[in-house]
């Protein structure tokens, strides 16, 4: 998702596209997770019945009943974390592209550019105060 800054630089690079892989990663773990709870169901029943008429029974399909909230609920934290990281790849790359289209602005070479190093343009001796 990052890369490391070479040289003296210290930080990292943000790659959109690398952000967006992990955010189509946790969503597809948010929509396993459903899948993964349907298969609690068939061995939790088949151990309820074969302890008909004991406590441990309903001990059982009480605690099947509290890992399927939990779990549930945990598909859908994942599954906003996903959407939030997918969203945040979506900002880096618009951020991105507004940075670009931002510098295609200062072009020099542009004809009606009033920059000091344009064509046609110089600077008077000392113009800059002597600095």
């Amino acid at each position: 998702m990052v890369t490391p800054i070479g040289g003296g630089t210290q930080g990292f690079w943000i790659e959109p596209g690398e952000v967006q892989k992990a955010g189509d990663a946790a969503q597809k773990v948010a929509q396993e997770i459903p899948k993964d709870i349907n298969a609690l169901f068939a061995p939790t029943d088949a151990a309820v019945a074969g302890l008909a008429g004991f406590r441990s029974a309903q001990a059982i399909d009480d605690c099947l009943e509290e890992w399927v909230k939990a779990l549930r609920s945990l598909a859908g934290m994942v599954g906003g974390a996903a959407d939030a990281v997918s969203d945040s790849s979506m900002s880096f790359t618009r951020e991105d592209q507004e940075r670009r289209n931002s510098f295609l602005g200062l072009d020099p070479y542009v004809s009606d550019s009033a920059g000091p190093y344009a064509p046609g343009h110089t600077m008077p001796p000392l113009g800059n105060g002597g600095r």
